[in-house]
């Protein structure tokens, strides 16, 4: 694998790599700074400023407790990648039917940028009482088990010590071990393991690849009580069918142009620079990176572009496929194996709102888009400081476009005849007329927010914002207020509030920051 050399100054951007690592491999309960510190062998004054710049591009929370941990935008980010990565929205499919049809552990794993390592990228396991289980994200070993042995059958084994790790009694001690097990099985195209890395374990794993740049294997394991030596050469063939398919998606994907964008100015921080770099991998891992379209990407010159390319390559986020160019590397692949393809939208968000309400003080709620039904319903609703009566509807209550700012916000961004809509009068307020209805969500467009005076609850006010995950609109955030107390609120300034908020909200959920 061709790494190049690095001809740069550091920029500070591997640190603040090996700070995400360290997030993403305590996804579940987060760091304080000062163990972090000491785990990096870095300065408490260096990683509280990273953590604290992390905290605002999203890529890191706080929690309750104050530790750190993965934020929102990260999250969305490894969502991102389960769907546009080939590996990862072709292969789960695959290894699905897979496990399914043979009833055992179908495993997808990819060469770590360590060369003595891999990891699981997907693991679907039957329906079974005893079954073979590794997680997403879990490291292995590339000389003990099917799964790093098939690797190896396809990579080469120059990169092994001479002398390795022995896990179980079964496990090969040497680099000629290894060696003179992968020619036995040169001519089946597949590797089998009895209990080499997991001593009641067994598996037939078979290697794919893209070029030497994207090596990985499939495997079907199951409880070596149940392994049958007789189905390995039908387990083999059906491994490598999936493989072809894998490797022909991995290639269409590969092949998709990309149009060179220059922004106008470059973002100010290493932080930003950093998430546009994260963004751009996850929603184009395939497509091969340019230098000068890499430049374009995080707004920098070519020699700070570079310097950021050299540590993510480096830290394993990025592989370089040429002299100047790069496709996303294994680690980013581990980092959205850890976290999971299921993010809920509503926790993603859920910082931002209630920030919302304690900041404005009123009721806030959260609308979301059934894209496929077109309906809107209330996930969520944040209580704010004010005093006296509320309006508050329960989370999975209809939310009628027509009526109310909630609904009107969404309205005036769906591509929808009126006519196709049952304008039901709620209130005397309620817009019933489609030429009424159409000037008001004409003036929405045009202002970006929406009003909803006593249309939907006789004595309710509300102002509205859409907000939009890859320019759709999915959404709407609502202040609501009693009318009474409309004359001395600051309408403006709530408005403003709800529509900042929105954009924020679109910039943290869209793949595309842009």
């Amino acid at each position: 694998m061709e790494q190049g050399v690095r001809s740069t100054p550091r920029d500070g951007s591997s640190e603040v790599f090996a700070v995400l690592e360290a997030m993403i491999d305590r996804a579940g309960y987060g760091w304080g700074v000062r163990e972090l510190a000491e785990y990096l062998g870095a300065s408490k004054s260096t990683i509280s400023r990273n953590l604290g710049r992390l905290v605002e591009e999203r890529l890191l929370s706080r929690d309750a407790n104050g530790a750190y941990t993965v934020g929102p935008r990260l999250r969305v980010l490894a969502q991102t990648l389960h769907e546009r990565h080939p590996l990862l929205s072709c292969g789960s499919r695959l290894l699905a039917e897979l496990s399914k049809d043979t009833g055992a552990t179908a495993l997808l794993a990819i060469a770590s940028h360590d060369p003595e390592e891999c990891f699981v990228l997907i693991s679907h396991e039957p329906d079974a009482p005893v079954r073979y289980t590794l997680r997403p994200g879990s490291r292995l070993p590339v000389h003990a088990g099917a799964l790093g042995l098939a690797i190896l059958l396809r990579r080469g084994t120059e990169n092994l010590p001479e002398r390795l790790v022995k896990y179980t009694d079964h496990s090969m001690a040497t680099r000629a071990q290894v060696e003179k097990a992968l020619r036995s099985h040169a001519d089946l195209g597949a590797v089998v393991s009895l209990g080499q890395h997991i001593p009641d374990a067994a598996g037939v794993a078979v290697p794919f690849g893209l070029g030497e740049h994207l090596v990985g294997s499939i495997s079907l394991s199951r409880p070596r009580n149940e392994f049958d030596e007789g189905d390995v050469t039908e387990t083999a063939d059906r491994l490598r069918q999936a493989a072809a398919e894998l490797e022909s998606a991995v290639r269409s994907a590969s092949q998709e142009p990309v149009t060179r964008e220059k922004k106008e100015q470059g973002p100010a921080t290493l932080i930003e620079r950093i998430s546009l770099l994260l963004t751009e991998l996850c929603v184009r891992p395939i497509t091969e990176l340019g230098s000068g379209r890499l430049a374009d990407v995080v707004g920098a010159g070519s020699v700070a572009a570079r310097r950021l390319a050299d540590s993510a390559a480096e830290s394993g986020l990025m592989t370089q496929i040429g002299p100047r160019s790069w496709i996303a590397g294994p680690a980013l692949m581990r980092w959205a194996a850890e976290l999971g393809p299921q993010t809920t939208l509503t926790g993603l968000i859920d910082d931002e709102l209630r920030d919302l309400a304690r900041k404005t003080g009123e009721t806030v709620g959260l609308a979301l888009l059934d894209s496929e039904t077109g309906a809107a319903h209330l996930a969520a609703t944040y209580a704010g400081s004010h005093s006296g009566v509320r309006y508050v509807l329960e989370p999975g209550s209809r939310i009628p476009l027509h009526a109310g700012a909630a609904g009107k916000a969404i309205l005036a961004h769906l591509p929808v005849a009126l006519d196709s809509i049952d304008l039901e009068a709620f209130t005397e307020r309620t817009l019933t007329s489609q030429t009424a209805l159409a000037a008001d969500l004409d003036q929405i467009r045009q202002r970006g927010w929406a009003i909803g005076d006593g249309e939907r609850i006789p004595e309710a006010y509300g102002t509205a914002a859409p907000f939009f995950i890859d320019g759709k609109v999915r959404g709407s955030l609502t202040i609501t207020i009693p009318r009474y107390r409309v004359q001395d609120a600051p309408l403006a300034e709530l408005t403003e509030a709800v529509r900042a908020s929105a954009g924020r909200v679109t910039k943290l959920l869209s793949a595309d920051a842009a």
